[in-house]
């Protein structure tokens, strides 16, 4: 496994650890201290604001899992991938996003989100 690849697999699994001092470690080890994440729903900066959003996404979808779906493409201190955020036995991801990383050092330092498909509102 290249290490881009194994360094995003990271960074989904921080959004899928629910233990707080994990997600946290986990977030340490993964983005630069002063990584920004953007997606048309939210705006994070920073270790502790990164954690925060996860907080809140996991509480928004509370069982569901993110998976990375398909390859990692990367090149010059950039990466992409899509991943689906998923329940248990499902046919189908609820949420299809799409991620650009601009990397510093390898890790990620700024973080633009997509999102191809979102639930709609009942």
């Amino acid at each position: 496994m290249n290490a881009t690849r194994e360094l995003i697999e990271n960074y989904i699994r921080s959004w899928n650890e629910t233990d707080p001092l994990r997600r946290r470690s986990l977030i340490e080890d993964v983005y630069a201290e002063h990584a920004a994440h953007a997606d048309p729903m939210i705006q994070a900066r920073g270790w502790k604001g990164i954690d925060a959003t996860i907080a809140a996404v996991q509480e928004m979808f509370p069982g569901r899992r993110f998976a990375l779906a398909g390859e990692v493409d990367a090149h010059h201190g950039l990466a992409r991938f899509q991943w689906h955020l998923t329940a248990p036995g499902a046919d189908e991801p609820l949420v299809v996003g799409f991620d650009a990383a601009e990397l510093d050092e390898s890790r990620p330092r700024r973080i633009h989100g997509f999102l191809d498909k979102v639930p709609q509102a009942a």
